[in-house]
């Protein structure tokens, strides 16, 4: 597993609190896989809003980790149900977030293992 957490913007807008670093970690591991699964159920019923709605909410966290592969994945899925162009990549796209996401939550337990 390659490393996909950046902790330096949390580290720099926390300023350097490690209870609120810790905090948001638990949050991140608690929330993150569980709404990335999310998707499959709202790509089935063929809710794209749902889809699009769910994508910009989990940006923010991601984002706030330095995941910026999974932040990029969640952009392009938001704009996708936005524009209705490339609706056949979403399927990939939701693939890659729900393995992205399992992946960076396995990180974040190490992270507070240390």
């Amino acid at each position: 597993m390659s490393n996909t957490i950046n902790l330096n913007y949390l580290k720099e807008i926390s300023g350097g609190d490690n209870a609120f670093i810790k905090e948001m970690l638990e949050l991140y591991m608690a929330t993150t896989a569980k709404e990335a699964e999310l998707f499959k159920g709202f790509y089935e019923k063929e809710d794209l809003m749902a889809i699009g709605h769910l994508a910009h909410k989990m940006k923010a966290p991601v984002q706030m980790l330095g995941v910026t592969s999974l932040y990029n994945t969640l952009r392009e899925i938001e704009d996708i149900c936005k524009t209705g162009v490339n609706l056949n990549l979403l399927p990939v796209h939701i693939e890659n977030v729900i393995r992205m996401a399992e992946e960076s939550v396995v990180e974040v337990k190490l992270l507070l293992e240390v």
